[in-house]
């Protein structure tokens, strides 16, 4: 174990190729921190987790999203775009734009819900898809082209690209996006925080404690008045702060909803979270190692939902509202959608589980942004169980 080292020998699984990179970069420029290893993991061009072909998402895959388990829920989002839509002049279409759009169950569902909610959406819409990922760009093609709408999705591969033509005008969506991200692991001190790095002793992977790579580690917490209780380990996603302001940027009127599982800041660094939410997910099953299976597991934090509030509105984003993902379909009518379904059928079933309070319905957060209108009222905000505050410091 290097100097400073808090853990044990980490088991080295997975991907030799993705193995041998880490092992060389750290004898090469010493040890890495968590965001750069989660990088290389998920994103690495050639061989990371998002960025090569196979099945991630499904009965076939390590995890289900709720676009898995139900159509409802596409349908349901694309009547939250119709009423947003009447919200806006209607000098141009209005855009839906997905960042990460998975395997293109969610933009298919929405495509076809307009599609048959009105002819007139056709003009009145346009759908636009920012994928990193060319295996999972190709997996969404083919999808949509099963059901005639491949025409229908423009793709770019990052949010400049999508903006090029002029400021966004519409909605930003995202679901289960930004939980992965790369993120910092760091642990409250006597003196206020250290970072968490991957080291090596020898061949094997070991966790080591250190000062910050970064001051903005700290600044976060401090912005948050939030203090780590001593030995609490946490995530910091920086990247979701950068990532908000940029949409923020890029948009001139609309909305952003961010659907993913976190929980406003007070909650996620408080006290009785010793361990931070740092999660793998592998053929259905989760576990808490990272190092266990290298680019063949996908790797997730919980979303610190107050940080994208705060950062947000520094370009400009105010929150609309912030709700879980129960409260969320029921303010979109979701019960009388389903009010013909026997109650005992499959179908009602995989609704359920979108709605379950313990798992889907609950952990799932729903957080909603605009720019350049009035507060608007929203169905899918009809019920909140959080008020705005939560959301402030």
């Amino acid at each position: 174990m290097g100097p400073g080292g808090i853990g044990q020998g980490m088991s080295e699984a997975g991907k030799q190729s993705l193995v041998r990179k880490i092992r060389e970069e750290i004898r090469k420029k010493g040890r890495m921190t968590f965001a750069r290893f989660m990088e290389i993991a998920l994103y690495n061009p050639s061989d990371g987790y998002y960025t090569v072909s196979g099945d991630r998402i499904g009965l076939g895959g390590d995890y289900y999203t709720s676009p898995d388990v139900h159509p409802i829920f596409g349908r349901l989002l694309a009547k939250q775009m119709i009423e947003m839509e009447t919200m806006l002049p209607r000098k141009k279409p209005f855009t839906i734009l997905e960042m990460g759009a998975g395997k293109g169950l969610l933009c298919r569902d929405i495509l076809i819900a307009l599609k048959y909610s009105s002819s007139e959406n056709t003009a009145r819409f346009r759908y636009v898809v920012i994928e990193r990922s060319a295996a999972m760009v190709a997996k969404q093609k083919e999808l949509l082209a099963s059901s005639g709408l491949e025409k229908s999705v423009t793709w770019f591969s990052n949010l400049d690209e999508a903006a090029a033509d002029g400021p966004l005008f519409g909605c930003v969506l995202s679901n289960e996006l930004v939980d992965a991200f790369p993120v910092h692991r760091v642990i409250g001190t006597k003196e206020g925080l250290d970072e968490i790095y991957l080291d090596l002793d020898g061949d094997r992977f070991v966790d080591s404690a250190g000062p910050a790579s970064t001051p903005e580690l700290a600044g976060y917490f401090d912005e948050l008045k939030i203090r780590l209780s001593e030995g609490l380990r946490a995530e910091v996603n920086l990247e979701a702060g950068r990532w908000i302001r940029e949409v923020g940027m890029a948009m001139d009127r609309g909305f952003v909803i961010t659907i993913d599982y976190g929980h406003p800041a007070s909650e996620l660094f408080a006290p009785h979270r010793k361990s931070g939410s740092l999660l793998c997910y592998y053929r259905h099953t989760v576990n808490e190692d990272p190092y266990a299976r290298i680019g063949e597991q996908d790797i997730t934090s919980h979303v610190d939902f107050t940080r994208l509030a705060l950062a947000g509105a520094g370009s400009g984003l105010v929150v609309t509202g912030f709700t879980n993902q129960l409260n969320f379909l029921m303010g979109l009518g979701i019960a009388q959608e389903t009010e013909r379904l026997d109650p005992e059928s499959p179908e009602m079933f995989s609704v359920k589980r979108l709605l379950a309070r313990e798992s889907m319905g609950g952990v799932f957060k729903v957080l909603i942004q605009h720019k350049g209108i009035s507060p608007p009222p929203l169905s899918g905000l009809a019920f909140r169980p959080y008020f705005k505050d939560v959301l402030t410091v």
